[in-house]
């Protein structure tokens, strides 16, 4: 069975360190920037993650980057 890719979306997600806690482990915060262009190339989305990370005060833990799709059957 033949299927294709249809309604792609693309997220981009800043994971930040945000304190600790009283035993010492980090606590996290994430900053989901939606609706970013699905075409974009990895290395541009990564530069453009790290120029915004220098924007905040926080230090930068993780840069994701979540493709989503809906799966349709061809034929």
């Amino acid at each position: 069975m033949e299927a294709k890719k249809e309604d792609l979306t693309c997220t981009l997600k800043l994971k930040f360190i945000k304190g600790q806690t009283a035993a010492g482990k980090d606590v996290y915060a994430m900053v989901t920037f939606p609706h970013v262009n699905p075409e974009v190339a990895d290395g541009d989305m990564y530069e453009v993650a790290a120029l915004l990370g220098r924007l905040q005060e926080r230090t930068v833990s993780a840069i994701v980057r979540v493709d989503s799709a809906s799966l349709i059957r061809v034929g």
